[in-house]
């Protein structure tokens, strides 16, 4: 059981570390579909008991479905504004511990992170549609 929760917890930190630096380069459809591909290979092998090769393919097939889901006017607004809820909410949890639960801070947090995931999101698919 111990097991498990470390590689979910080493899932969890490569997505958070990957999506980050995607934010930082502007390429969030990009990191969103691979921080979530890494956390279904995880998810898969240490939750599932999925072999580790299967896993793999999990994780590579749900990149590209995610990707090109969110190429498409209906799949992007639909992941992208659930993905730009998620992270909003994960950024106001954050709020919300180090604000000792201060219930103000983690609702603005949480309504400007989520705002400012979905500009990240329509930005990387403007730049998606230009090329």
């Amino acid at each position: 059981m111990g097991l498990i929760v470390v590689e979910l917890l080493i899932g969890g930190i490569l997505a958070v570390v990957l999506t980050v630096i995607g934010l930082f380069f502007g390429h969030i459809i990009i990191f969103d579909s691979i921080a979530l591909a890494i956390v279904a290979g995880f998810v898969s092998h240490g939750v599932f008991h999925i072999h580790p090769a299967l896993s793999l393919l999990i994780g590579i097939v749900t990149f590209f479905g995610l990707f090109f889901l969110q190429n498409t006017k209906v799949g992007f607004w639909i992941i992208g504004g659930l993905l730009s809820l998620i992270w909003g909410f994960i950024f106001a949890m954050m709020a919300y511990e180090f604000t000792s639960k201060d219930m103000i801070w983690t609702n603005v947090v949480f309504g400007l992170a989520t705002l400012i995931m979905i500009g990240l999101h329509i930005k990387a698919r403007n730049r998606y549609s230009e090329v």
